[in-house]
């Protein structure tokens, strides 16, 4: 019986099992603004689904999980929790300059966001765009910023050529902006843009990268502004220009030398003493010499000694001495300056020696050293009269004739509406409840009958339909004068 029992219980349980709908994964990862959309078209579509909060996933039955992944992505779904340029496939009429700007900051701030997502690695991203509004004059102009926040797979980490790219793939979206000007962050808050710093110094195909190019534009900048400030103290604002190159060296160098040094007594430290000392006493060298070379050579002749007493003393000191030598090793780090050449311009005529005594100002302010081959030249000349640039001009006189056209238009109008008053009083008093018994015609029946106008009035008619219309729809009055006032400036 317990073997029967058992038995039945695994056909009940393989037969429950089976009976089981299998679910799979639809999508995961999304965000709840997806998850809600994705959950609508569910319920719309009557397919069942299941949620599961630990992967933010949404399950649907394992036979209908292809075709309705096809049916949401032709819906646009999922959008990855951003919107894109489709914002202005439904644009509103009589939409404000500052709705359009934030609309558009949107869209684009979107489809970057929707771009990156789909790099290996990243999971979601969110992105901020902060445009400036344009200035009146170019000093006064703010440069466009950029960030990126990256939330990444788990296990995956972000190498420098992927967030390089990130940083280029933003700046060369947006108008204005500057790869310096993108900071890219990681969902742990650690910056990832500050590892390009580490690239500085890395050489592809035998040329200096653009990084390395940029920290040399770095320092002539600086080194400009250091020597303009200077001069602009002296001569005033935009009376001298000033340009400078800076060559940097990125070559990690290594330098050993030896130096032998000599000790206080310019001999150096003893180290050994060797003495050798002779001495011979005797009646003399015997006439035939002594016995060796000398003697044997034929013809040789030995001059005779006298006999005597003789005595014959030698004696030979040998010193060794210590070397003292000295070693150093130098490692170059690179960006070191190579070479900086400068030029400097004054307006006006300035004396020789005003002009040397600039030079040396000049010199000791950017760091000039012509061991080093530096090259610096100072230079006076009239400068001719300073022009407004035509794009810091043209937003002034563009404002210019909207504000003139507003002017004339409120002029126009105020003339039009006293010399309206001023009709209307002098009508006669019995006219006036006919025309109110008679009414004002609406906008579509002077389209329709365009005979009404001579009839109840031209500039009475049009009058009253403006004045209806502007205080039930004064955006879209605003719009149309706009679009008047940009039409009479092209």
């Amino acid at each position: 019986m317990g073997v029967a029992g058992a038995g039945v219980a695994v056909v009940l349980l393989l037969l429950f099992v089976g009976g089981r709908e299998r679910y799979e994964p639809l999508f995961s990862n999304l965000d709840v603004e997806d998850q809600a959309a994705i959950v609508n078209y569910l319920k719309e579509s009557n397919i069942p689904y299941r949620v599961d909060p630990s992967f933010n996933a949404i399950l649907v039955p394992r036979d209908v999980v292809y075709e309705t992944r096809l049916s949401l992505v032709g819906e646009g779904l999922p959008r990855g929790g951003a919107v894109g340029f489709e914002l202005f496939d439904k644009m509103k009429m009589g939409m404000t300059d500052f709705q359009q700007k934030v609309g558009y900051l949107r869209a684009l701030e979107g489809e970057l966001t929707r771009t990156i997502q789909s790099i290996r690695g990243v999971q979601s991203c969110k992105v901020n765009i902060v445009i400036p509004e344009q200035k009146l004059f170019l000093e006064e102009q703010f440069p466009a910023t950029a960030s990126v926040l990256l939330s990444l797979k788990p296990g995956f980490e972000m190498g420098p050529e992927q967030v390089k790219a990130i940083v280029h793939l933003v700046s060369h979206s947006v108008e204005g902006l500057s790869p310096d000007n993108v900071v890219v962050v990681d969902s742990k808050g650690a910056i990832l843009s500050d590892m390009l710093d580490e690239s500085y110094f890395v050489l592809r195909n035998e040329t200096v990268t653009s990084v390395q190019r940029e920290m040399e534009r770095q320092q002539e900048l600086e080194l400009e502004r250091k020597a303009r400030q200077m001069l602009e103290r002296i001569f005033g604002p935009g009376k001298a220009v000033v340009r400078v190159r800076v060559f940097l060296n990125f070559d990690r160098r290594r330098t050993s030398t030896r130096e032998f040094v000599p000790g206080p007594s310019g001999r150096g430290v003893p180290r050994s003493d060797q003495s050798l000392e002779e001495t011979y006493t005797g009646p003399g060298i015997p006439p035939g010499g002594a016995p060796g070379t000398t003697t044997n050579i034929p013809g040789y002749v030995i001059t005779p000694q006298t006999a005597g007493p003789s005595s014959y003393e030698r004696t030979e000191t040998t010193t060794n001495y210590e070397i003292t030598t000295r070693e150093q090793e130098v490692v170059y780090t690179p960006g070191g300056v190579e070479k900086i050449t400068a030029s400097v311009l004054v307006d006006g005529q300035l004396e020789q020696q005003m002009l040397n005594s600039l030079r040396q100002a000049v010199a000791a302010a950017i760091g000039i050293n012509e061991e080093r081959g530096d090259e610096l030249y100072v230079a006076s000349m009239p400068f001719s009269a300073m022009e407004v640039p035509a794009v810091a001009l043209a937003p002034s006189r563009r404002w210019l004739w909207i504000i003139l056209a507003v002017l004339l238009a409120l002029l126009i109008c105020g003339g039009v509406i006293f010399f309206l008053r001023k009709k209307r009083k002098e009508e006669k008093p019995e006219t006036a409840p006919a025309r109110e018994e008679e009414g004002i015609p609406s906008l579509e029946e002077l389209l329709k009958r365009p005979e009404l106008l001579k009839e109840k009035g031209e500039l009475a008619v049009l009058e009253q339909q403006l004045r209806e219309y502007a205080s039930k729809k004064p955006e879209e009055i605003a719009a149309i004068i706009k679009n008047w006032l940009l039409e009479d400036q092209y």
